[in-house]
């Protein structure tokens, strides 16, 4: 069957609009359709990775200065003080003591080689991730208090962290 000369020339400019039609919608961006279709899967996501990242680190235990720390299988956790900061505590007053952020808590190896260091949060809560066994917990000098907080040895059992609080001597007496 042959097709005569106006019709192949429909045929070509219907084809040349299609493909004009597509091209301009691919330079532009996609449908409506497939805008939506791509902001869903976006969506989604960025849905499955904030799910991922909580359950990874859900961070449920509160610490003694009302900060969260995150859960740990095993290694060592716990609260930086300082103290006292007030001149005379009295019977029924609260601790005289305040949350040290920003402390370097380093854990050393029974040779003393660091296999650990953390940084006390604005709540002073810091953790260590340890593989069970005997550590070193050495706190660092931190500027504007006295006295650093004691060294302690520590065993991290397996399955469970230690909760260690550290107190550092503010001077006041």
């Amino acid at each position: 069957m042959r097709r005569n000369r106006s019709t192949d020339g429909r045929v070509k400019v219907l084809a040349r609009a299609t493909l004009r039609r597509n091209l301009v919608d691919e330079i532009q961006g996609a449908t409506p359709a497939v805008s939506n279709r791509r902001a869903g899967v976006l969506i989604a996501l960025v849905a499955l990775v904030l799910a991922l990242a909580s359950a990874c680190n859900p961070g449920t235990g509160s610490s003694p200065s009302g900060a969260v720390t995150p859960l740990v299988a095993t290694g060592v956790r716990g609260v930086v003080l300082a103290g006292p900061t007030c001149p005379v505590e009295q019977a029924g007053q609260s601790p005289c003591v305040r949350s040290v952020s920003g402390a370097t808590i380093l854990a050393l190896d029974p040779s003393g080689r660091e296999v650990g260091r953390a940084v006390s949060d604005a709540g002073g809560a810091y953790v260590l991730r340890l593989a069970p066994g005997t550590y070193e917990i050495v706190p660092q000098s931190i500027q504007g208090l006295m006295g650093v907080a004691p060294k302690t040895s520590v065993t991290v059992p397996d399955g469970a962290p230690v909760q260690l609080d550290l107190q550092y001597d503010t001077g006041i007496r």
